[in-house]
């Protein structure tokens, strides 16, 4: 897996996507190691950090309400189909999935407030296509969070 931070603008493949370009910050290939809801993703970079998915604002399955679980559980699994798509058609395993995690930084090009809740805040590309924009045109998640 190859590392990658930009300073001389984005490669092809962002150009190309809703996000015109990351911004500056810093952006590895990784390996999607399990999705826990539909918008928190464990990876594999050299050791195993859990990302929260950037703009996208899912139901959650830790919950009482069981409405809402339905939901998150639902997100949980769409998430899944879009980051294992092509891995598990034939023997109906879930593998490892490859794809790319951009973390922003901010203007002045430092990581910072890049945690919440022990999980690493960011965008996962698979397929050249950022997973957040997907969950939020397929219904299951918002680019904001909803108020109760």
């Amino acid at each position: 897996m190859a590392t990658r931070i930009f300073h001389n603008g984005p490669p092809l493949w962002a150009r190309k996507n809703v996000m015109k370009e990351p911004p500056k910050g810093w952006t590895t290939d990784v390996r999607i190691k399990k999705v826990y809801d539909g918008d928190t993703v464990i990876v594999e970079i050299k050791r195993e950090v859990t990302v929260r998915l950037k703009n996208c604002w899912c139901s959650e399955i830790r919950t009482r309400n069981k409405e809402e679980k339905s939901k998150g559980i639902a997100a949980r699994n769409h998430l899944r189909k879009i980051l294992f798509e092509d891995k598990n058609k034939d023997t109906g395993m879930i593998e490892y999935a490859d794809a790319v995690l951009h973390i922003p930084a901010d203007d002045e090009n430092q990581l910072k407030d890049i945690f919440t809740f022990g999980r690493v805040l960011g965008h996962i590309f698979v397929n050249g296509k950022d997973v957040s924009e997907v969950m939020v045109e397929s219904g299951h998640a918002t680019k904001a969070k909803l108020r109760k």
